[in-house]
C-alpha cells in the first residue's frame, strides 16, 4: 500500500483517508495545519488508487467498506501503530437544502 508520511516523528499519529474519485493528495492543503498542531499523518492511497497495488492477482477487487477497513488496519499494524486517529472524506450524498432531512 502506497502510504505518504510526514509531520512531527513523535506527533500523535493520524490516518487520513481519501474519498472516490479523489486520491491521497486531496489532503494536500491540510497537512501544514495538522502537522502545526502536532499530528504525525499517514496518507495511503487507497485499493485501485495512485501507487498502491495488490500483492496477489488473485487478490479480490473491491471497494467494499470492510475490505477497506481490513486494509488500514494491516497497514497501521505494518507501521506498528497501536493507537491511531482516523479521518476520511468521500463525495457523499448531498443533503437536502429544506426539510425534510
Amino acid at each position: 500500500m502506497a502510504c505518504r508520511t510526514s509531520g512531527p516523528e513523535n506527533g500523535f499519529p493520524v490516518i487520513l483517508l481519501h474519498g472516490w474519485p479523489d486520491d491521497a493528495l486531496t489532503w494536500n492543503r491540510m497537512l501544514p495545519d495538522l502537522h502545526g498542531a502536532g499530528f504525525r499523518t499517514y496518507v495511503p492511497w487507497l485499493r485501485g488508487c495512485g501507487l498502491t497495488r495488490f500483492r496477489k492477482q488473485d487478490a479480490p477487487r473491491n471497494g467494499q467498506l470492510v475490505a477497506l477497513a481490513k486494509d488500514m488496519l494491516e497497514m497501521a499494524d505494518g507501521l506498528g501503530l497501536s493507537r491511531f486517529s482516523l479521518i476520511g472524506h468521500d463525495w457523499g450524498l448531498g443533503l437536502p437544502t429544506s426539510p425534510p432531512f
